[in-house]
């Protein structure tokens, strides 16, 4: 099986003057769980909407698996790209038909849901530990049970690209853990996760790679070990921050 790939070349983006994607350059092949850093205003969002072509690129291209981002059609798109955006929009249905809608790139006109589709939601339910949740109404359940419904959702469209906006938001630390394990799987099972992450330290324990933007330009990428280090995280973050070594893994700790 061909490993899923991401490159940017030169990519900018603005919103009338306010140039927030600056020739930005990135590269990325294989499964692997990428986290994107930054502060606010530093461009993270804009960069999954333009890898998912919510925004086309003013300058630079894209390309997704090799080929040009712009020669997908909107189908074949949801077939390689899954989106979970920051503030996503919830219908009045139950838990396992949100998730199930996942499944409409490959449900038509003419094909209706098949008991495969119905084994794939309960999977994803499960790994995101919201099937009990399976017959609650969207809309009565927490703002963090919402969040994994929607990474559910979008791990039925059995992409080979997952992108995800801040995925541990509303999370508990337990959810935190278990989405930052999980998406660290998914990287394993050939998957290119790439998440924007505001947790230093989540980042660092289950990231492979991390990309700290500043300003709309990467401003370093890396293995975490090599990006968050204390002097780097001064010059992004403004603040001074402490950084150790995990006393099990050696990964960076950062803290205050």
């Amino acid at each position: 099986m061909t490993g899923p790939s991401i490159q940017l070349d030169s990519v900018s983006y603005s919103y009338g003057s306010n140039l927030v994607i600056r020739d930005v350059s990135l590269s990325y092949d294989g499964g692997q769980f990428v986290g994107v850093l930054g502060p606010n205003g530093a461009g993270k969002s804009t960069l999954l909407r333009l890898l998912d072509r919510l925004l086309i690129p003013q300058k630079g291209q894209i390309r997704l698996n090799g080929r040009p981002i712009q020669e997908y059609g909107l189908k074949e798109l949801a077939r390689t790209t899954a989106l979970i955006p920051q503030e996503p929009e919830y219908f009045p249905f139950l838990v396992k038909e949100i998730v199930m809608m996942g499944r409409t790139p490959f449900v038509g006109r003419f094909r209706r849901e098949q008991p495969r589709d119905w084994e794939l939601v309960k999977e994803a339910m499960e790994q995101t530990q919201v099937d009990h949740l399976a017959e609650r109404p969207i809309h009565q359940i927490s703002g963090g049970e919402r969040q994994r419904v929607m990474l559910a959702r979008a791990l039925v469209q059995n992409t080979s690209i997952l992108l995800l906006d801040e995925p541990t938001n509303h999370l508990d630390i337990q959810h935190q853990v278990s989405i930052g394990r999980l998406l660290q799987q998914k990287g394993k099972e050939n998957i290119l996760a790439i998440a924007v992450l505001h947790d230093l330290h989540l980042a660092s324990l289950y990231c492979d790679q991390v990309i700290l933007m500043h300003e709309g330009s990467v401003f370093r990428q890396g293995s975490p070990d090599k990006v968050l280090t204390g002097s780097t995280l001064h010059e992004v973050y403004g603040v001074a921050l402490n950084v150790m070594r995990h006393p099990v893994n050696g990964r960076p700790m950062v803290f205050p």
